[in-house]
Formats: C-alpha cells, structure tokens, sequence
C-alpha cells in the first residue's frame, strides 16, 4: 500500500510539473509576444507621423486666404495628399496583418496578378517619399512580360513591396532606388527585388539581419524591425527575404516566393 500511494505521489508530481512547466512556457510566448507587440506599435507610430505632418501641413497652406494655385500646383498638392493617404492606408493594412493570431493568421488569398504592375503600382505609391529630393529616382527595371502573371497573397506582397521601398528611400540620399522582377534568378521562384545605391548593410549584420525579435528591446532599431516584420509575412506565403552578397554598392534586398 505504501509503495503505490508513493506511485501516486510521483505520478501526482510529475504531472503537476508538466502542467506548472506548460503554463510557464505560455506566460513567457505571452510576455514575448507582448514586447513585440509594444516595438511594433512604437515603430508604427513614428512611421505615422510622417504622412499625417504632410496631410497638417497642406491643410494649413489651403486654408490661407490669399492662396492661388496654378493647375500644376493643384496637380502637385493633390498627388502630395494622395501619397500621403496610401502611406497611411499601408500601414494600417500592415497592423491587421501583424495582428493576427498566431493559430489563425492572415487567412491568404491565390490572387493573380502582374508582378510588373504591382511593382509600378508600389513605385507610384511611394514616390512621396523622394518627392523633394531630386537626387534620389525611383526606377523600374522591366525583365518580365507584363502578360505574365502568378497566384500568391498580392496584398501581402505589396505590404512586404512598400516597406522594402521604403527603407531603401530611407537610407538612399542620392542616387537610385530600383525594383524589379525576374523568374530566373532562382529556379522555380519569382524573385521581386528592391536595390539601392544608400549606405549598404555591413556584413557582420547580414546573417541576423531578418530574424524574428523574441524580445526587441525598447530602442531597438527600426530598420532591423521592419525587416524582421516583412520575413514573417515571406514565410506566411512560403518565401523568404534574402540578401544579395554580390552587391558592391548599396543593399539588394530579394523577396523570392514559389511560383505556382
């Protein structure tokens, strides 16, 4: 009788442990999501600000009462506040993708659609970002057809698309911010990629470059969160970032997704 009321209490023990051991493992995924969570809203907000000090800043200019506007002013203030308005809507679109359940996710679509359009369609959408700035050009290099069409999640891929554009902006202060697409870069995948002629990412940084941050820290920095953002949403389509070694200059980033 001992001996089995000793069987017991280890039993008993035992599974106590793995209970006290899974809910410890629950606490710590809920802490880490919960730090991610707080960089990516602080990262978010200070992305924000940007477009919406434009959208103050023209309101202010119309509201003068001596104002006269030209046609090419008109054309110049209207393009500024529909930048700004996409800017805006990206990110918001951004926060409901990252915000999804890791158990449900992002419920993906098979769109099909040009890859060729979708890269002019996230060039246009960014063009605020060298608006005033003559000594960066956004260009598109053309190596596909634009009859040729794939099936992936085209609104995760423009999310992934104007981010990586918008970093390359970000570091870029003179010379070109090039994207294009091409099927032969790796067999099989469609391989979109975003080069720049900016400062370059050192090489020591390049292996963790797009590693998913358990526990970012308050001050970490924005570029590496942006990145490490874009891999997740890569991996939710079944691709991945890459970056391009061979590069000299600049940073060539790649977003190779199968081709179906």
């Amino acid at each position: 009788m001992e001996i089995l009321i000793i069987i017991l209490l280890a039993f008993a023990l035992l599974v106590m442990f793995g209970l006290y051991s899974k809910l410890r493992g629950q606490l710590e995924t809920a802490r880490r999501s919960n730090c991610m969570m707080r960089a990516f809203l602080k990262n978010y907000s200070s992305e924000v600000r940007s477009p919406l000090k434009t959208i103050s800043d023209l309101a202010a200019t119309v509201a003068q009462d001596n104002l006269y506007l030209s046609k090419n002013e008109k054309r110049d203030l209207s393009d500024q506040l529909r930048y700004s308005a996409s800017h805006i809507s990206t990110l918001l679109d951004e926060v409901m993708v990252f915000t999804d359940s890791d158990v449900q996710g992002h419920q993906l679509k098979d769109d099909t659609f040009s890859p060729n359009t979708l890269c002019r369609r996230c060039l246009e959408a960014n063009m605020h970002n060298v608006y005033q700035r003559s000594s960066v050009r956004l260009n598109f290099q053309r190596e596909l057809s634009d009859e040729f069409f794939v099936k992936s999640d085209r609104h995760v891929v423009e999310l992934i698309l104007n981010k990586l554009i918008l970093m390359a902006c970000r570091f870029t202060e003179q010379g070109d911010v090039t994207v294009g697409c091409s099927t032969t870069e790796y067999h099989g995948h469609l391989t979109i990629f975003v080069s720049d002629t900016g400062r370059g990412i050192p090489e020591q940084r390049r292996d963790n470059l797009f590693t998913w941050f358990e526990t970012p820290s308050e001050d970490i920095d924005e570029a590496e969160l942006d990145l490490s953002i874009c891999q997740r949403l890569a991996h939710k389509l079944g691709g991945e970032l890459r970056i391009d070694p061979l590069r000299e200059r600049g940073t060539r980033v790649l977003l190779v997704l199968p081709l179906k």
